[in-house]
């Protein structure tokens, strides 16, 4: 299971909660307008927090169906990362698969919860982030399936956004708009090495 720092918080605002209703129900607080302020202000936290944790485990989940999708392979996962490994990642990739666990997708932090905002907002009008990160699942699932040429792996990525962002829940329609924008809008833009005529990629 997926545990990081803030399943713990989500766990311990969940028994603050109960906590006070509990106190509340049996009327053991000194005083019941500081035990009210408590249990809103422990719901409040305990829904925001649980909303960001759900949705977490949401995309993590999303992104591994559209992984062993678009790399063929049933035994694939993607992993996404904490905000904490966040932070220590200096490498600037948003996503990446070792050599030594191919099957492995691992998606920063920012890139799930860019994936996270398109399943959970409105496919019509992602942002540019949400665009880029639905286009990073499909390139890591090339790496998945075998494929380290960033260029190659890059051209087969493109072949598999429109799936990838049906997958999450997008329209024929929305998700082919969702292709063409990352065609135009990033892939002409991308580091050396990553560009090329996809034409000559079987």
């Amino acid at each position: 299971m997926d545990v990081g720092v803030l399943t713990v918080v989500v766990l311990v605002l969940a028994g603050l909660t109960v906590r006070a209703v509990v106190r509340l129900v049996r009327r053991s607080a000194s005083f019941q307008g500081i035990a009210v302020a408590a249990l809103v202000l422990w719901s409040v936290l305990l829904v925001t927090a649980g909303f960001f944790e759900v949705r977490h485990h949401h995309a993590q989940a999303a992104a591994t169906k559209a992984t062993r999708m678009a790399s063929g392979d049933p035994e694939a996962r993607a992993v996404c990362a904490r905000a904490g490994a966040d932070w220590m990642d200096l490498s600037g990739t948003l996503g990446f698969v070792r050599y030594d666990d191919q099957r492995t997708s691992r998606l920063r932090a920012s890139t799930c919860a860019a994936v996270g905002s398109y399943l959970w907002g409105s496919q019509q009008s992602p942002t540019l982030q949400e665009v880029v990160a639905v286009h990073v699942v499909s390139h890591e699932a090339q790496h998945v399936a075998g494929e380290f040429d960033e260029g190659v792996a890059e051209c087969l990525a493109l072949r598999w956004d429109v799936r990838v962002a049906e997958s999450f829940g997008a329209s024929e329609d929305q998700a082919q708009a969702l292709a063409a924008r990352y065609l135009t809008e990033v892939y002409p833009y991308q580091s050396e090495g990553y560009v090329r005529d996809c034409s000559t990629v079987p």
